[in-house]
């Protein structure tokens, strides 16, 4: 299928939102628009499989063995490796492979898919598949396995949490709400075993980068069929991804295996990777013990590697794009009245509550950080809920809690994580309390207790973060905070006309207009104080000098895996010690 040329708006569109990935970087935005990543290939772009590259006197270790873990990452046992059903399911990405993939810089690229086409409009697009793309029992993974990955996700059936991720997919909303018998209707269509065609609900520029995210992710259907929920046990899974899992004994430890049958095989150098389950109270123990090769690191140990002789040069900063914000919940007192919402807003010090973080963390005024698409720098944005304890007072003149008196039990909900969460948390408990004279309870809990009772708006006032799932303003903003939404959402407050920014945002191609549409809506959520920015996310790991092929972004950051960029480990590979 011939590819039509992808018009200029759209290129800008997707070096708008693709190309940034500079954390900190305030001007970057201002260069993504001129940057055509794409290229002319447009969404066909695949990079080159990268050798080992071997400095003078280094061989490559005779085994190829990784162990990576600690510091947050697998701190709990995944609930399964099931990301079709479960996105925040935790476990291995690496054992699987979509039809795109996001590279080191954001930008998706082809992955099972062997090249992509899409209509005049980009309504309706059509991924052809590798005629190598196998599972890891050797059978062939077709179009009709991700049609039906794809509509198993939607299944209502399936309760999956994160199911309004595919809406764009035309039929797909009234399959997953129940208003339609079955699937039939819904625009994804294997036309053969090596074409999948999927018809969106109209033009949808960005659908591509969809496409690359976890949520999107096969299911092995004879697998599910056969052993349902335990299907991705290591006596049952059956995977397409660069590794495969051969043990799982849960709560202690994950062992994989280079998959044999993966259609890039003979470009993966590792042979085993190690996932040990380690309690974020270890710190970086385990790494410091050798008993870790690759590990992120916490606030209370970034300082002691960092300025140690022998590891100060195994510390590095990676890019992690996510945000640390407050929810006051619009149907609890006393947040339901938008003066209370508007003072706690004013009295939030950023400056102050970030020192906590050691590094960790930097003062945020919206949602997206800064370098990354549809990251805004607008002054009157920023003096909305700027810091100002006299206008945080004012706030209160008129409600019954004037002068900061008379405030009812308040308690600030959060998970148990690590990166200092729980410090970044304590510190707007003291502002609060400084500025407002608002005494807050804080409650910690384990993190599936905690999304369960957040997707229910069972908590008052919430202390969490979000991590971008992908590099478009869309994620940020209708992902997360729009109204309309049925599953998945974080917080009880609605606004119709934040929720019309963000339809106008999702349905027009036009790149300066989303990029307006997506301003606006943080301007109307913030002027309502529907959420309340705090800091921005820094991110640090540290890794051993026997370890090679972390790649590095076009502005030289080493990039480990996170929510966008999963292909780490294909890309590692050891040598042996000095």
């Amino acid at each position: 299928m011939k590819i039509p040329r992808i018009p200029d708006a759209q290129l800008d569109l997707l070096a708008e939102r693709l190309s940034a990935i500079g954390v900190g970087r305030r001007d970057f935005l201002k260069v993504a628009a001129g940057l055509a990543t794409l290229g002319a290939a447009g969404f066909n772009a695949r990079p080159a499989a990268a050798a080992p590259k071997l400095g003078p006197g280094e061989k490559l270790a005779k085994d190829q063995h990784l162990r990576i873990g600690g510091g947050g990452w697998w701190q709990n046992d995944p609930s399964s490796h099931d990301y079709n059903k479960d996105l925040y399911c935790t476990g291995v990405a690496a054992l699987w492979a979509g039809l795109m993939k996001f590279d080191v810089n954001f930008q998706p690229v082809p992955y099972v898919a062997s090249k992509v086409a899409t209509n005049a409009d980009g309504s309706v697009w059509t991924f052809t598949i590798r005629k190598d793309s196998k599972w890891s029992d050797g059978g062939p993974c077709t179009a009709k396995d991700f049609e039906w990955s794809w509509k198993r996700q939607m299944d209502p059936a399936s309760k999956n949490p994160y199911s309004s991720y595919f809406y764009d997919i035309k039929g797909a909303e009234p399959f997953n709400k129940s208003k339609v018998p079955d699937a039939s209707q819904v625009g994804v269509v294997a036309k053969d075993d090596w074409t999948l065609e999927v018809t969106l609900e109209g033009p949808r520029g960005y659908f591509p980068v969809l496409s690359a995210y976890l949520a999107a992710l096969p299911a092995h259907r004879p697998s599910v069929e056969k052993h349902g929920d335990k299907w991705t046990e290591a006596a049952n899974i059956v995977c397409n991804g660069p590794f495969t899992l051969e043990a799982w004994e849960h709560n202690k430890v994950m062992v994989l295996r280079k998959n044999k049958h993966f259609l890039g095989a003979k470009d993966v150098t590792l042979d085993k990777v190690t996932i040990p389950i380690v309690p974020l109270e270890s710190g970086a123990l385990p790494y410091e013990n050798n008993e870790l090769d690759l590990s992120p690191l916490q606030t209370g140990d970034l300082k002691r590697l960092r300025d140690a002789p022998a590891t100060k040069g195994q510390v590095f900063r990676y890019p992690f794009p996510g945000t640390w914000y407050l929810l006051p919940q619009v149907t609890k007192p006393p947040f339901d009245n938008v003066k209370v919402r508007r003072a706690v807003a004013h009295a939030i010090d950023r400056e102050s509550i970030v020192r906590v973080a050691d590094g960790f963390a930097i003062p945020a005024h919206s949602m997206i950080p800064p370098g990354f698409p549809g990251a805004v720098d607008d002054k009157k944005i920023r003096d909305i809920q700027r810091f100002d304890p006299k206008a945080a007072m004012a706030m209160l003149k008129g409600t019954p809690f004037e002068g900061g008196r008379n405030w009812p039990k308040i308690t600030l909900t959060m998970r148990q994580e690590g990166l200092g969460s729980k410090p970044l948390a304590e510190a707007v408990q003291s502002v609060l309390l400084e500025h407002l004279n608002m005494k807050t309870d804080l409650e910690v809990q384990e993190q599936r207790v905690f999304r369960a009772g957040l997707w229910q708006h069972n908590y008052q006032f919430v202390w969490i973060r979000w991590f971008m799932d992908y590099p478009d303003p869309h994620n940020e903003y209708f992902d997360t905070f729009y109204g309309k939404k049925t599953e998945g959402k974080r917080q009880a407050w609605v606004n119709d006309a934040f929720d019309k920014e963000l339809e106008l945002g999702r349905d027009t191609r036009d790149t300066k207009k989303r990029m307006a549409n997506y301003a606006k809506a943080e301007e109307i959520m913030q002027t309502d104080a529907g959420y309340i920015p705090v800091a921005w996310v820094a991110r640090w790991a540290a890794a051993k000098p026997t370890v090679r092929g972390l790649e590095k972004n076009k502005l030289g950051e080493t990039v480990v895996d996170g929510n966008i960029y999963v292909d780490m480990l294909p890309q590692i590979y050891m040598v042996e010690k000095a």
